[in-house]
């Protein structure tokens, strides 16, 4: 790893911590999309307030695979298979790869679990369930959270198997020392995705660390 990497990591660890969020594009290619990303353990409702009006995309709950099935939760793509119905829903996406999503669930304590808040409660509730020492975290999570929810919970395939801003999102959480706890959001503009250009000029004026897949990859 370059001086360079070294301190570009030491400064987006900095960034997550203190509740900044990275703008990540993927791959010219494959989704050309620019995500908003926020470090789950730093997350405010004002964190949400901003992934929702400055990103507009699904915001969603972003670890590990080992995480999620230590709390009891298989992808969605793997649960359909043997569905009568559902089955026949199962099918790769445009990019190629199948989608990262669990399930969505709220946390007990929310009232509807759609506004800021209740969505920032639900995100803390999940980092707090995956990073604490709790022995029975599936028993832990069947007690305190409910679906279908409003936080889609995404895990890692690994980048060495998918190349998605799920799986890029959670090694750069690797490659800062930070858990794979992570939030997320695509970048909308007029009628599509915001491009590539603009995400990069957003960030820009923003103050926002833009990052490509080919360099997380790369480091």
């Amino acid at each position: 790893m370059t001086d360079l990497s070294k301190t570009l990591l030491s400064n987006i660890r900095k960034e997550l911590i203190s509740g900044s969020p990275l703008i990540i594009y993927d791959f010219d290619g494959r989704e050309e999309e620019a995500d908003m990303v926020f470090y789950a353990g730093s997350v405010t409702w004002k964190s949400i307030n901003q992934l929702r009006k400055e990103a507009g995309g699904l915001i969603c709950y972003v670890t590990g695979r080992e995480e999620a099935n230590k709390i009891g939760l298989n992808f969605l793509t793997d649960e359909w298979k043997n569905h009568p119905i559902y089955q026949n829903l199962i099918k790769k996406p445009s990019y190629g790869d199948y989608p990262s999503f669990t399930m969505w669930v709220n946390h007990v304590s929310v009232s509807t679990g759609i506004s800021d808040e209740d969505r920032a409660s639900t995100i803390r509730e999940l980092h707090n369930l995956l990073t604490d020492h709790i022995d029975d975290k599936e028993g832990f999570f069947l007690r305190n959270f409910y679906a279908p929810g409003h936080v889609p919970v995404l895990a890692s395939r690994g980048i060495e198997q998918r190349r998605g801003h799920t799986e890029l999102v959670a090694r750069v959480a690797e490659l800062v020392n930070l858990p794979r706890s992570m939030v997320i959001a695509e970048m909308l503009g007029e009628g599509r995705s915001l491009k590539r250009g603009e995400a990069e000029k957003y960030a820009s004026m923003k103050n926002i660390i833009f990052l490509e897949g080919k360099d997380i990859v790369g480091m």
